[in-house]
This record gives structure tokens, sequence and C-alpha cells, in this order.
């Protein structure tokens, strides 16, 4: 394992996006929510990333009705995340809506 002094440890990859964002599109954030206004955001990022494929589901992908949701769960969740969420859709295992 590499030391916390050593240069590389400090290093970061080049920052990739999700497949289909656009960087143009992640300049709006959720709106303000008045009932958890400064709790941990984390239930907020799973439900809107729920929120986006069921919604894509029933009005079919692409829809722009559904992309507030994504908007949304791209401002909140982390990229590890969402990439993890996308890999286990793919597998058939994510432990959400499919």
């Amino acid at each position: 394992a590499e030391r916390m002094s050593s240069p590389r440890a400090f290093e970061m990859e080049p920052y990739k996006l999700p497949a289909g964002i656009n960087p143009r599109d992640l300049l709006r954030t959720p709106n303000h929510n008045p009932y958890t206004p400064n709790q941990n955001q984390t239930k907020h990022c799973y439900q809107k990333y729920n929120e986006f494929f069921r919604c894509e589901r029933f009005k079919g992908k692409g829809n722009k009705e559904c992309f507030q949701f994504k908007q949304a769960f791209f401002s909140l969740c982390p990229n590890e995340w969402v990439e993890k969420w996308d890999e286990q859709r793919a597998e058939g295992k994510f432990p959400g809506p499919q």
C-alpha cells in the first residue's frame, strides 16, 4: 500500500462522467427540500436514482419529463455509487426497482 506522504497518493484520476451525461446538464441542482434542509442526502440520492429509471420505464427512454430526476441524482450522488448501481442494474443484481 502507498503511504499518504508519497506524491502519488494525492494524484487523482481524470474526472469521468457517467454515460449519457452532458456537462452542461450538470449546472442545475435539485430544489430545496424544506423537510430535511441539513440532513444527509443519501436517501434522497437513492430515491432520485430509482425515480429516474421508474420514469423511463413508464414514459420511455429519453423522455424529457424524466430528465429532472437524472439531474437530481447526478448532483446528489457520488459518481462511484452511480457507476456501481449501473453495473448492478446491468447484471440484474440491483437491490432496488428494475
